[in-house]
């Protein structure tokens, strides 16, 4: 059982050193309920301008303890960045509001 977690912890630092050589940026996206893929399109765009990351990967997670929007946990080399964001009904369709 050792080894097994021993390789979770590998693949874990691997996957970061990965993520910095191809200047990825790992962002977890907390939702109540599964986004759709241009919301997900939207958010990925909108983490690739604040962090100025070359790329930026999803990952998403549903938390039925949110009642509502979603939390974006962006961690940086030098801290942790959280977004609060709700969806809001525009002419174009929703949209996020960061």
């Amino acid at each position: 059982m050792k080894r097994v977690d021993l390789i979770k912890e590998i693949a874990a630092e691997f996957e970061l050193i990965a993520n910095r050589l191809s200047e990825t940026e790992v962002a977890t996206v907390a939702s109540v309920v599964e986004l759709e893929p241009q919301h997900l399109a939207e958010i990925a765009k909108r983490a690739q301008k604040l962090t100025g990351s070359k790329n930026v990967k999803l990952k998403t997670v549903i938390d039925k303890s949110l009642l509502a929007g979603i939390i974006i946990r962006i961690i940086e080399e030098f801290g942790a960045l959280f977004i609060k964001a709700r969806i809001c009904p525009s002419k174009g369709g929703d949209r996020f509001q960061l």
